[in-house]
């Protein structure tokens, strides 16, 4: 698997799985959003990245010699203060400001966890987990709030 392959597979399951706030378009995205743009957004970046020998001389289930990789990503939820997302539950439940924030935050968390065999199966990917949450101040210039779930991705990396 390749980098960018492992981003766009993160960042499809999370617009697959995340309601979206707003009528259309994509609100979820591989980079940081302008402070111009449309919020709520969720944000996916790599942070670090390592390589690991699996062993002298093992080679992957293809034949080819790989290396174990961990790559940690930080996703972003960016909530301005007056964003508001109404669930579709019974009875709806109307999620505002921060207590939107951490709304999209236990739903992404759920929605990792759901697909981890999925994500074995179909994409080779062996684990993610969860290293770090932390919730940011409110931005006052921009009356933003955010929330960085930090996780780990790890897989084989065939060498060609």
């Amino acid at each position: 698997m390749k980098l960018v392959e492992l981003t766009d597979t993160l960042v499809s399951l999370l617009r697959s799985e995340i309601p979206s706030p707003h009528s259309s378009g994509n609100w979820i995205y591989s980079d940081y959003p302008r402070m111009d743009a449309t919020f709520p957004r969720i944000s996916l970046t790599q942070t670090a990245g390592a390589l690991a020998a699996i062993a002298i001389g093992e080679c992957t289930d293809s034949g080819k010699t790989g290396e174990l990789m961990s790559i940690s990503f930080d996703i972003d939820i960016w909530v301005k203060v007056t964003d508001k997302y109404t669930s579709t539950a019974t009875p709806p439940v109307a999620y505002v400001g921060s207590k939107l924030r951490e709304y999209y935050a236990d739903l992404i968390l759920s929605a990792l966890e759901a697909a981890k065999e999925a994500l074995r199966t179909d994409h080779g990917i062996l684990d993610i987990g969860v290293n770090n949450i932390s919730t940011s101040s409110l931005d006052e210039e921009h009356l933003l709030h955010r929330k960085t779930l930090t996780i780990e991705v790890t897989f084989i990396w065939e060498h060609d």
